[in-house]
């Protein structure tokens, strides 16, 4: 079973940080989070540097675990879309890292952009963005599930 958290969050930024293998997301970070029957994360949505236009969001997920879910990705947008209202969300993903590329890419974000040496060890950055009208026409986009979380 899957069960939905929006609490835990030092912990479930803690254990994003160690999947995505980035010491970024400080500051104040709001969670949402995907665990099994035994309470361990199956993944974690991180969202970290809110500007009131603007949040930055990682996700993170245990490898090989099946973890996505129509819930989970609902939540994930419900947080920055509906509940913040903030017209776009921003993805942060390490230019190496091709398979997340693709991942948001299927969700909907657009490239834009890359940024060079961003990381201390050199590596590069590659920047996406989602924006809410976006999000609102996405074929996964149906029913509220933050609002049923929240009214439970």
């Amino acid at each position: 079973m899957k069960i939905l958290r929006f609490e835990r969050n030092d912990e479930a930024v803690a254990w994003a940080k160690r999947v995505i293998g980035i010491d970024g997301m400080t500051g104040d970070v709001t969670t949402v989070s995907l665990v099994d029957d035994k309470d361990e994360f199956l993944a974690v949505t991180v969202f970290s540097a809110h500007t009131g236009t603007n949040i930055d969001m990682h996700i993170a997920a245990r490898p090989r675990s099946n973890w996505f879910s129509r819930r989970f990705f609902k939540a994930s947008f419900e947080l920055p879309f509906l509940v913040l209202q903030v017209p776009r969300v921003t993805g942060l993903i390490r230019a190496e890292n091709s398979g997340a590329q693709r991942f948001v890419s299927r969700l909907g974000f657009q490239y834009e952009g890359r940024l060079r040496k961003a990381f201390p060890d050199g590596g590069d950055l590659t920047l996406y963005s989602l924006l809410r009208e976006e999000y609102l026409k996405h074929p996964l986009n149906k029913n509220k599930i933050i609002q049923k979380v929240v009214d439970s």
